[in-house]
C-alpha cells in the first residue's frame, strides 16, 4: 500500500462520517422537539374548547400541515389521542372543520368507498408536501386528559 493512498483513505472516511453526522443532525431537526415528532405540524392556532351546553365534552380545531418532503397519506383510523402516560384516550377525530355524513347509510353503498368519499367526509387526508388540512377532534373529558395528537407516522403535542 503506498504511503499517499493511506492518508486519502482516511480523509475519505472523516469527510462520510461527517456527511453521516450532519445527515442525522438535520433528520432530528426535522423531526422538532417534544412539540412534534414526524412530518405533521400544527398550521396556525390549535384550540381545545368547551360547548356550554356540553361542559363535559372537549373539541380540538386545528389545522395541520405536512412538513415532510414527501407526500403523506393519514387514515383517521391511525388517529388517536395519548393521555400523559401514553394511554389513548376514546376520541372522534375527523380532517374537516366539523362533522358531516357519509353519503350511504351504514350498511349500505359500495363495500370499498372510493377515495373521493373519504376525503369528502375527513376520513382521510392526502397532504402533498407543504398542503395544510382542518382536523376536529371530539372526546368526553372523563375518558381522560389528552396531551398529544398520534398518528401512524408521528404525533403532536396538543397546545
Amino acid at each position: 500500500m503506498s504511503t499517499v493512498a493511506a492518508p486519502r483513505r482516511r480523509a475519505v472516511t472523516a469527510l462520510v462520517l461527517a456527511a453521516a453526522g450532519v445527515a442525522l443532525f438535520l433528520g432530528l431537526l426535522g423531526l422538532g422537539g417534544s412539540d412534534r415528532a414526524g412530518p405533521l405540524d400544527w398550521s396556525g392556532q390549535a384550540e381545545v374548547f368547551t360547548h356550554p351546553t356540553l361542559p363535559g365534552d372537549r373539541v380540538l380545531t386545528a389545522t395541520v400541515r405536512n412538513g415532510g418532503l414527501r407526500p403523506l397519506r393519514i387514515d383517521i383510523g391511525d388517529v388517536r389521542l395519548l393521555d400523559g402516560e401514553g394511554r389513548a384516550v376514546a376520541s372522534t377525530p375527523v380532517f374537516l372543520q366539523g362533522f358531516g355524513k357519509s353519503l350511504w347509510a351504514a350498511g349500505r353503498g359500495p363495500q370499498q368507498q372510493p377515495d373521493t368519499e373519504l376525503l369528502r367526509t375527513g376520513r382521510i387526508a392526502l397532504l402533498k408536501p407543504g398542503q395544510e388540512v382542518p382536523l376536529t377532534v371530539a372526546w368526553h373529558a372523563a375518558d381522560g386528559d389528552p396531551v398529544r395528537v398520534a398518528y401512524r407516522d408521528g404525533s403532536l403535542a396538543i397546545p
